[in-house]
């Protein structure tokens, strides 16, 4: 019997031709979480004023939309790599959930109590 006790080979969690996991700064889950949902606001509570058009490329969602893709794309050339990279997409999914909720939020303020009659 050998005096050396078994080791426990551990499996790898990711396969081997993929990458291991970036693991996404929470200072900019938060600064992304927080812009979302006070830019939704934002262009929500101008929305009956269609600041930027009668169209629909002019519809304010679209053009906070448009900004936030400026945006992503201004991250992606600053840090050199991909945004999915910085940010997952799961939580892509939930900023972009969390700015039309908060769009709809910031209409429903605009029209009931900013500019009312």
């Amino acid at each position: 019997m050998p005096d050396k006790p078994h080791a426990n080979p551990t499996k790898p969690t990711t396969p081997p031709d993929t990458a291991p996991p970036v693991p996404v700064s929470r200072h900019l889950l938060t600064w992304w979480f927080g812009l979302m949902a006070l830019g939704g606001v934002g262009f929500g509570v101008y929305a009956d004023e269609r600041p930027f058009g009668n169209g629909l490329l002019g519809h304010p969602l679209i053009v906070f939309f448009a900004f936030v893709i400026a945006g992503l794309l201004t991250l992606r050339f600053l840090h050199a790599r991909p945004v999915l990279e910085l940010i997952s997409a799961a939580h892509l999914a939930i900023g972009a959930a969390i700015a039309i909720a908060c769009f709809f939020v910031g209409d429903w303020f605009g029209a009931n109590l900013i500019h009312m009659p």
